[in-house]
C-alpha cells in the first residue's frame, strides 16, 4: 500500500474549493484577521469547552493507507457534543448558508467523522461559525449528524481524492523508477563535474548548505539537477532551481529535456511574473474586474488534471494556452501546478522575497524544497533589495493632486501622511544636510502610513469600477510594500531620508538579509546549494547570505587554462584622480587588441564617465565601434549583440560598463568573442549608501571596505572575463589594467585557472604578447 499523509484542510480544499481568486495580499491580511477573530471567539468558550483539539485517523482505501490530521477549532461541551469550525468572512452573513462554501462544510464533517470514530460516538452536532469582518457579527449554522452519515461524507471525499491521487501517484511511481535508473545524459563527465555532483548530493541528503565555486563550462546546471534528483525520496520534496536570468531558465529547461530523453519521467514548471503571464492588458486580480479570477476555483481542478495528464514541461506559453482554454488566471494556475511539479524553475524572489515568495512552500511546512541557487553571486544585492523599500514625498503629493476632486475617506489620512513627511523633513534638517540616516524607524510615521493603507484597502474593496481605481491601486501597493518591509526592521536596517533637486526620498535600507535568508532555508528548506563561477571569498557570501553557515567547494576549470591568454597590466593607475593620465595606455591597449587578431572585443569600464573620457580620444574609424548607453531596453541590447556578431572585414569593439547586461549572462561562443579588456577593479561608486554599508560591516566585525567595495567589484571582473571561454573549443584573451591587481587581496581572489597570467609593467608592450599568443594558438 502507498502511505498518504495529508491534512484535512488540504484534502477538502483540493476537492471542494470553489469561488473567486483572491490576491495574495488580501489572502495574507485575511489570514491575520481570521486568526485574531478565532482567538476572540474562543475566549467566550466555557470552562468545559476545548479549543484547537488535534485529531488524526488512519484509514485504508483501495491501495492507499491514509493518515489524515487536523485541528478542530472548538469541541463544545453538551449532550451531544458540538464541533465548531470558525471562519472569517467579508460576505454578508445573510447570503451564507451551509451550501455557500462546500469546503467549509466538508471540513467540519470530516472532523466530525474523525472525532466520532475516535470516541465511539453515535453522532454529534456540527457548527460552522461565520464571523463577519469588520462588523464582527456572527452566524452559526448548526446541525446534528449521525455517525453513519459522517462516515459516508468521509468516504465520498476520499474516493473523490483518489481519482486524482491515482493519476498523481502513477506519475510518482514512474518518476521514482526513472530516477533510480537514470544515467547521466552525456557520454562522459567533464573535469570537476563528478566531485561537484558528489558535493551537491551529500549537501541535500544532509539538508545542509553548500557554496560551490564552479567555473563556466563545467556543466553546472545538468550536474546540479542530476545530483538533486538522485536525492528525492517522496512527493513532498521539490527541487527549486533559482536563477535571476531568463537565459538560465532556458538552459535549465533544456537540461530537463535532455534528462527526459534519457528516460526521466518528470513534471517541471517555469514560473514567470504576473505581469508577463496576465491575459489582460492591465493587471487587476479583483474578481469583479478580471473574468479569469471570477470563479477561478470552480474551474481549477479540470484545468489541473488536463495539463498534468497531457504534458510534462510547463512553460509560460503552455500554461497560458491551457489557462485560456479553461478561463482561469495563468499566474495563479502556475502556482497551483507548482504543488504537483517535481522541479520548479523560477526567480530568487519566489523563495526569498517576503512580499512575493510562495506561501505554501516557504511559510508553511507541507513541503521540503531543495534549493539550487544558480549565479548565486547575484543574490547578495538582490537579497538586500528584497528587504528594502522606498517612498518619495512626490509620490504622496502626486497621488493627492490626482485624487483631489474625489470624495473619499482616504483624503484625511493622506493629508496626515504628507504632514508626517513634512515634519520628518523639517526635524531631520535633510533640506540642509541632503541626507538623514537613523537606526530607528519612526513609529508615528509608520502608524500614519498604516492607517492610510487600511482606508485605501477599504476603498479598493468597495469601488470596483471607479475611474480612479488604477491610480489608487498603484499608490496602495507602494505603501503596502513599504509597510511589509517595515515589519522586518532590525539591526541591519536603516531609515533614510535623502534630498535631491526636487524631491525627498524615504527609504528602508537593508544592508544584510542573511538572517531572513537563513531562516527561510532552515525553517522550510531541505538543503541549499549556492553555485557560481564567482563565489570568492566564500566567507563574504556565506556571511551575507547564511550568517556564515555552510561548507565550501571549489572546482578547477575543465578547460585548458592556457586557451585563455590572461594579461595583467599593472603599469597604470585607474583611480579617479589618475584617470586622465591613464587614457593613452588604455587606448594603446585597445588598438593592440584590435590589431593582434581580427575579431570581436569588449572593453569594460567602471563608469560611463570614464568610458566617454576614452571614447573622446579614441579613433575608431578603421573598426566597428558599438557603445552601450544608459537604460537600454531588452530589444536595444539584443539588437546591439546581433550587430556585434555580424561578420565584417575588420575588428569590432563594444564599449561597455562593468556589472551591466553585457558583462554577465551573455554567451558569445567561438568567433563571436575573441577577447575582453577590463579597465580598473570595478569598485562600486564611493557614495553615501556604500559608505553607510561600509560602516555597518565594520561595526559587525568584517572588513567594511572589502565587503562594500573590493569583493563586489572583483566579482564583476571575474564575470566579465568569464565571457571569453564558454566551451572547450573557445580561445581568447583578457586584459586587466590597473596597478591594484598587484595587491595580495586581489591575487587571493583570482580563480584557480588564472594562475598562468602574465604580468605587464610600464615598459612591456601588450601587442607583442598578444601576437605571440595568437600565433601559438592558431597553429
Amino acid at each position: 500500500m502507498k502511505s498518504i499523509k495529508i491534512g484535512v484542510s488540504e484534502l477538502v480544499r483540493f476537492i471542494y474549493a470553489s469561488g473567486d481568486l483572491e490576491s495574495k495580499n488580501k489572502a495574507k491580511e485575511a489570514m491575520k484577521i481570521g486568526q485574531q477573530l478565532h482567538l476572540e471567539r474562543q475566549l467566550i468558550y466555557g470552562s468545559a469547552d476545548r479549543k484547537e483539539v488535534s485529531v488524526h485517523i488512519e484509514h485504508n482505501v483501495d491501495d492507499y493507507a491514509f493518515f489524515l490530521y487536523g485541528r478542530i477549532d472548538g469541541v463544545l461541551d453538551g449532550d451531544p457534543l458540538t464541533l465548531e469550525e470558525i471562519k472569517s468572512t467579508e460576505t454578508a452573513l445573510e447570503l451564507i448558508d451551509e451550501t455557500t462554501y462546500p469546503a467549509h462544510l466538508m471540513q467540519v464533517k470530516v472532523y466530525g467523522h474523525m472525532y466520532a470514530k475516535a470516541h465511539n460516538l453515535k453522532g454529534l452536532n456540527l457548527s460552522l461559525c461565520y464571523i463577519h469582518h469588520p462588523s464582527k457579527k456572527t452566524k452559526e449554522i448548526e446541525k446534528y449528524y449521525p455517525a453513519s452519515q459522517l462516515e459516508k461524507a468521509f468516504t465520498k471525499t476520499l474516493k473523490a481524492y483518489i481519482e486524482w491521487l491515482d493519476i498523481y501517484q502513477e506519475h510518482q511511481r514512474k518518476r521514482n523508477t526513472s530516477i533510480e535508473g537514470l544515467t547521466f545524459p552525456h557520454e562522459a563527465f567533464r573535469e570537476g563535474q563528478h566531485p561537484f555532483m558528489g558535493a551537491i548530493y551529500q549537501t541535500l541528503i544532509k539538508e545542509d548548505i553548500l557554496y560551490a565555486t564552479a567555473p563556466t563550462g563545467i556543466g553546472k546546471t545538468v550536474a546540479a539537477l542530476y545530483a538533486a534528483l538522485k536525492t528525492i525520496k517522496d512527493d513532498r520534496e521539490k527541487i527549486f532551481y533559482l536563477t535571476a536570468k531568463n537565459a538560465a531558465k532556458s538552459v535549465a529547461i533544456k537540461t530537463v529535456q535532455d534528462l527526459k530523453a534519457k528516460g526521466l519521467k518528470i513534471k517541471a514548471l517555469t514560473l514567470n511574473s504576473k505581469d508577463n503571464m496576465c491575459l489582460r492588458e492591465e493587471v487587476d486580480c479583483d474578481p469583479e474586474i478580471c473574468p479569469f479570477a471570477k470563479g477561478f476555483y470552480n474551474r481549477l481542478n479540470k484545468a489541473l488534471q488536463d495539463i498534468f495528464v497531457h504534458d510534462d514541461v510547463f512553460d509560460i506559453h503552455l500554461i497560458k494556452d491551457y489557462a485560456t482554454y479553461h478561463d482561469i488566471c495563468p499566474h495563479e494556475f502556475a502556482l497551483e501546478i507548482a504543488l504537483y511539479a517535481d522541479i520548479i524553475i523560477c526567480d530568487y524572489n519566489y523563495v526569498f522575497d517576503p512580499r512575493i515568495r510562495l506561501m505554501r512552500f516557504f511559510e508553511e511546512n507541507d513541503y521540503r524544497p531543495k534549493l539550487l541557487v544558480d549565479e548565486a553571486h547575484n543574490l547578495v544585492d538582490r537579497s538586500r533589495s528584497m528587504y528594502s523599500a522606498a517612498l518619495s514625498y512626490q509620490d504622496a503629493k502626486t497621488f493627492r493632486d490626482e485624487t483631489d476632486t474625489m470624495k473619499a475617506r482616504f483624503k484625511e489620512p493622506l493629508k496626515k501622511l504628507i504632514a508626517s513627511m513634512d515634519s520628518l523633513i523639517a526635524t531631520s534638517e535633510v533640506g540642509k544636510t541632503r541626507l538623514f540616516v537613523d537606526e530607528i524607524l519612526p513609529e508615528s510615521f509608520m502608524n500614519t502610513l498604516n492607517r492610510l493603507l487600511a482606508v485605501l484597502d477599504e476603498f479598493m474593496q468597495t469601488n470596483k469600477k471607479h475611474p480612479k481605481r488604477k491610480t489608487v491601486r498603484e499608490f496602495y501597493f507602494l505603501l503596502l510594500q513599504f509597510s511589509r518591509i517595515s515589519e522586518f526592521f532590525d539591526t541591519p536596517f536603516r531609515f533614510m531620508i535623502e534630498a535631491d533637486a526636487d524631491d525627498y526620498h524615504f527609504n528602508i535600507l537593508c544592508f544584510d538579509a542573511s538572517k531572513e535568508i537563513l531562516k527561510t532555508i532552515e525553517d522550510n528548506g531541505s538543503g541549499a546549494v549556492f553555485f557560481s563561477a564567482t563565489l570568492k571569498p566564500t566567507s563574504y557570501f556565506a556571511a551575507l547570505l547564511t550568517k556564515l553557515k555552510g561548507k565550501s567547494h571549489e572546482i578547477p576549470s575543465p578547460f585548458d587554462p592556457k586557451r585563455l591568454g590572461l594579461f595583467i597590466d599593472v603599469s597604470t593607475s585607474t583611480k579617479y584622480h589618475d584617470r586622465k593620465n591613464s587614457v593613452p595606455r588604455i587606448i594603446d591597449s585597445i588598438y593592440a587588441l584590435l590589431e593582434s587578431k581580427q575579431g570581436n572585443y569588449i572593453v569594460y569600464f567602471p563608469s560611463y564617465a570614464y568610458m566617454n573620457l576614452v571614447l573622446d580620444q579614441f579613433d575608431g574609424s578603421d573598426y566597428g565601434v558599438l557603445v552601450q548607453k544608459r537604460g537600454m531596453s531588452l530589444f536595444e541590447r539584443q539588437s546591439m549583440l546581433d550587430d556585434f556578431q555580424e561578420n565584417r572585414p575588420s575588428s569590432k569593439v563594444l564599449f561597455s560598463v562593468l556589472g551591466g547586461s553585457f558583462s554577465e549572462g551573455i554567451d558569445l561562443i567561438g568567433e563571436a568573442l575573441s577577447g575582453v579588456m577590463i579597465v580598473g577593479v570595478a569598485l562600486p561608486a564611493f557614495n553615501k549608501l556604500n559608505e553607510l554599508m561600509r560602516a555597518y560591516y565594520d561595526a559587525e566585525g568584517y572588513d567594511g571596505f572589502h565587503y562594500a567595495y573590493t569583493y563586489p567589484g572583483m566579482n564583476k571582473v571575474i564575470q566579465a572575463v568569464g565571457r571569453v571561454i564558454r566551451s572547450e573549443q573557445d580561445i581568447g584573451v583578457a586584459i586587466l589594467l590597473d596597478q591594484r591587481y598587484e595587491r595580495d587581496v586581489y591575487r587571493h581572489l583570482f580563480p584557480l585557472h588564472w594562475q598562468h597570467a602574465e604580468w605587464l609593467e610600464e615598459e612591456d608592450f601588450l601587442q607583442g604578447y598578444l601576437k605571440q599568443f595568437w600565433q601559438e594558438k592558431m597553429k
